[in-house]
């Protein structure tokens, strides 16, 4: 995949249009069709009254002919073979099996899910439990391993971009394996602990304690407020957001907030990603934006960048009503999402997030709505281990190829957010030509209805930038 190839969309799930979507419109059918029986049997009990009417039953002496054709043409149009009544249990027939239909659907995604969790961990724990035995006979290689990383690295790193390019669903499946893969290693008897894990969270969660106390996030304020362009798009929105990260140092985050002509607000956050992936335990500092927060993340767990977003958003006076849109890239999205998904003190009513993984989350808040941009050959948005869920609250947008990634062709080239830029781009441009797919284009149309983007003329916007720290 080369750095000049124009984003070519290659799938869209959830949002407005998504299955999830789909399977709530044939929920809605069969409610019409409940419906349907409910006014029929009704009639049915307008046309048993009407035959009982006591002016109709009077009339049977004077015209018991017509009296015996209209007693039965209406008890044949209430409750005959052809009547309502019967027409009523019919429709509320055809309501029970369309709601059957749906739960057998759901209930075949849920167990193919659960059969692919449950393969995923016993190839894992296989792993694990052989590794032991395969490590020794590759230890005469080691002399050799700073030889082959200088001649073979830039290829290698090609061909494992490409890989993850071409067989993305592979990645899941090791990742997803990942509590497997520690299982076996305790059964292997190279690791010690009195838990058996059971997914990627455990196993996250697992890593994550081998940093000790994760300590506490809060936010330091830089410099002070200035005045800023509103975003008229997406593409805006993650190139301001790649500003950010590019003019600011570890940590560094940024809230504009939007104030229009008649007095109402919003606000958007920049939550750049991952500042330092190499900490270790021993190595670890009041960078909140580390490989430990990642690891704290994908368990689920509180951690010290999530808490320190939050200290921002309070500083900078976003009240506990007003509007607000989560902009992440990497760990930023990560943060983003989880923080929409865990509620909380502010009004966050969308997430925009970018090469992030968050299907490891349990799902949004109804009404909100997260757009996922994914890279098609970027390792990150892989490492919850399986693909965002299909819902009406997400819509998750993959793409493959992109100009302006950052050069290079690498794993860590593909995961960069000039791709991402790049893509949203694109994504505007079929919205304008009207080629883009209909839940990207809500999507773009709900940032617009919002305020977040392309606001009215005369609207003032203020940027304040923070730094997130970790302290003990």
């Amino acid at each position: 995949m080369s750095g000049s190839e124009v984003p070519e969309v290659t799938e869209v799930t959830g949002g407005s249009h998504g299955l999830a979507a789909a399977y709530a419109a044939v929920r809605a059918l069969a409610d019409d069709y409940d419906r349907a029986g409910d006014r029929l049997r009704g009639w049915a009990e307008v046309g048993r009254r009407t035959a009982l009417d006591d002016d109709l039953l009077e009339s049977a002496a004077l015209a018991p002919v017509t009296f015996a054709e209209a007693e039965a043409a209406v008890l044949g149009a209430a409750t005959g073979p052809d009547g309502a009544l019967v027409a009523s249990l019919g429709w509320e027939a055809d309501a029970v099996a369309v709601r059957a239909g749906v739960v057998a659907l759901q209930g075949a995604d849920d167990l193919a899910r659960a059969a692919f969790d449950v393969l995923d961990h016993a190839l894992g724990r296989a792993i694990g439990t052989l590794l032991p035995a395969t490590l020794p006979a590759l230890l005469p290689l080691l002399p050799t391993a700073p030889l082959l990383a200088t001649v073979l690295g830039p290829e290698a790193d090609a061909l494992l971009a490409e890989a993850v390019a071409e067989h993305p669903d592979l990645v899941q499946h090791l990742v997803n394996g990942s509590g497997g893969l520690l299982d076996g290693l305790l059964l292997a008897g190279v690791l010690r602990a009195p838990w058996r894990l059971r997914d990627t969270e455990a196993a996250a969660a697992a890593l994550a304690a081998a940093y000790g106390d994760p300590g506490r996030g809060r936010a330091r304020r830089l410099g002070t407020p200035r005045t800023t362009r509103q975003p008229g798009g997406l593409a805006d929105l993650l190139a301001d957001l790649d500003e950010v990260h590019r003019a600011g140092g570890d940590g560094t985050i940024e809230v504009r907030t939007a104030t229009a002509p008649d007095g109402s607000v919003r606000h958007v956050v920049h939550l750049p990603g991952t500042d330092d992936l190499a900490t270790l335990p021993w190595t670890q500092d009041d960078d909140a934006r580390d490989l430990a927060a990642n690891l704290l993340l994908v368990a689920g767990l509180d951690n010290p960048h999530q808490q320190g977003v939050l200290d921002a958003m309070a500083q900078a006076g976003i009240g506990p009503e007003d509007p607000v849109l989560l902009v992440g890239h990497s760990q930023g999205g990560m943060v983003a999402a989880a923080v929409l998904a865990a509620g909380g003190p502010f009004h966050v009513t969308d997430v925009v997030t970018a090469g992030a993984p968050t299907a490891h989350l349990d799902g949004f808040p109804p009404g909100s709505h997260v757009l996922s941009l994914e890279h098609r050959g970027d390792l990150v948005p892989l490492l919850d281990g399986e693909d965002n869920r299909d819902t009406l609250e997400q819509t998750t947008v993959r793409f493959a190829g992109a100009e302006g990634g950052g050069g290079g062709s690498g794993v860590a080239a593909a995961h960069g957010i000039g791709h991402y830029v790049a893509a949203a781009a694109v994504l505007e441009a079929a919205a304008a030509d009207g080629t883009a797919h209909p839940s990207v284009l809500d999507a773009l149309r709900r940032l617009e209805e919002q305020g977040y983007v392309a606001g009215p003329a005369g609207t003032v916007v203020t940027s304040q930038a923070f730094q997130v720290v970790r302290e003990p």
